[in-house]
């Protein structure tokens, strides 16, 4: 058989595998596999049984982050069918009308829900709630939390930032005193993990917890640094004789802070079931909404397919940031710019982070 040509990689009819020569085939940019491996000169391919596979991953070469997804699903025995973005234009259409017009993957598909950028626990739950009587085949005993969660290593790239800041300014002018540097610094990981949980998540309160002390650690550890090489020696707020003190106070304070913030979250009774409808057709529903300002953000993944069109139209929020705007089309009526989501929100606003809210003829009800 001739190799088969798969965007601008060559693909044999049969490459080696992980574990010995095993057979692909190939058609309209999807890789299926015919054995059990997965690695084939590092192109993502179907896990076993993927002509069934319920899921469909949506991807590109050279994208991290369909890399750790792939390599999640994988360890959670969970089958696929992946479909190359840039080898199958129908592809990467879908993706496109799933995110508003960006190629933003990986984007998967189960069943009626369109997962973007999703966790290994997402895509479980999704299949889960789509396929109810299948389930146990489909994920099996799959985890609900990946091995490497974002919620590991997102706080931690904040702590980093807010690190890296804190040294650069006391390094710049370390005669001058950055008393918050330490309250933010312990503040990040805890108040990241506060605006992920969900509220009325109680079992979120041991990672809150973990993020507030690995937060004052590191704190406490800058802050230590600096006072050591010198370059934290400015002026002291009334009270403090030495900036070392009044950091390890600080920090105190910041982590103490944002984990009360999150533990109130996570001790709020859970938010009851909400819907969008348009007339007397249900546009999106679901109970992880998120209300910011009085309007109901709803999952990417509860909204009727093909019920949003994107549109040219932007607006600027000043700690939002830009919000994108779609068509609404249900059951013969088209409401223009009558939903909007942040695709790429301010640090602020990251729980509507790929979220939409719906406004201009859409009705939002509480069940």
């Amino acid at each position: 058989m001739q190799p088969a040509r798969l965007g601008t990689l060559n693909v044999d009819a049969r490459g080696r595998g992980k574990w010995g020569w095993k057979s692909w085939a190939v058609s309209a940019g999807s890789l299926h596999q015919t054995a059990d491996t997965q690695d084939l000169g590092g192109a993502m391919v179907d896990r076993p049984d993927a002509t069934t596979a319920r899921v469909e991953v949506l991807w590109r070469p050279g994208c991290p982050y369909c890399s750790l997804l792939h390599a999640g699903l994988r360890r959670a025995g969970i089958s696929t069918r992946e479909h190359n973005i840039w080898a199958d234009p129908a592809a990467a259409e879908r993706v496109r009308a799933a995110t508003g017009g960006d190629e933003t993957v990986p984007t998967v598909v189960v069943g009626s829900r369109t997962l973007v950028n999703p966790s290994v626990a997402a895509v479980v739950a999704a299949v889960r709630a789509e396929f109810p009587d299948e389930a146990e085949d489909l994920v099996g005993v799959a985890p609900e939390v990946p091995r490497f969660p974002s919620a590991v290593w997102s706080p931690a790239l904040w702590t980093l930032a807010g690190g890296l800041v804190w040294v650069a300014l006391a390094a710049w002018r370390p005669t001058t005193t950055w008393h918050l540097g330490p309250a933010l610094l312990a503040a990040a990981a805890p108040w990241v993990v506060a605006q992920d949980l969900r509220a009325g998540d109680r079992r979120a309160l041991p990672r809150l917890a973990a993020a507030a002390v690995a937060g004052l650690l590191v704190s406490l550890l800058v802050g230590g640094g600096l006072a050591a090489t010198g370059l934290l020696r400015g002026p002291t707020l009334p009270g403090f004789a030495d900036p070392l003190p009044e950091s390890v106070v600080f920090a105190t304070a910041g982590a103490v802070l944002a984990a009360l913030v999150g533990a109130r979250r996570a001790l709020r009774r859970p938010p009851a079931t909400r819907s969008a409808w348009v007339g007397e057709h249900m546009l999106a529903r679901s109970d992880d909404v998120v209300m910011v300002e009085g309007n109901a953000y709803f999952p990417a993944s509860a909204v009727r397919p093909g019920a949003l069109v994107p549109t040219s139209t932007r607006t600027v929020c000043p700690w939002k940031g830009i919000a994108r705007y779609y068509t609404v089309t249900l059951g013969g009526t088209e409401l223009r710019d009558a939903a909007w989501s942040y695709p790429h929100p301010l640090p602020l606003a990251r729980r509507v982070k790929g979220r939409i809210a719906f406004w201009g003829g859409v009705e939002s009800r509480t069940e």
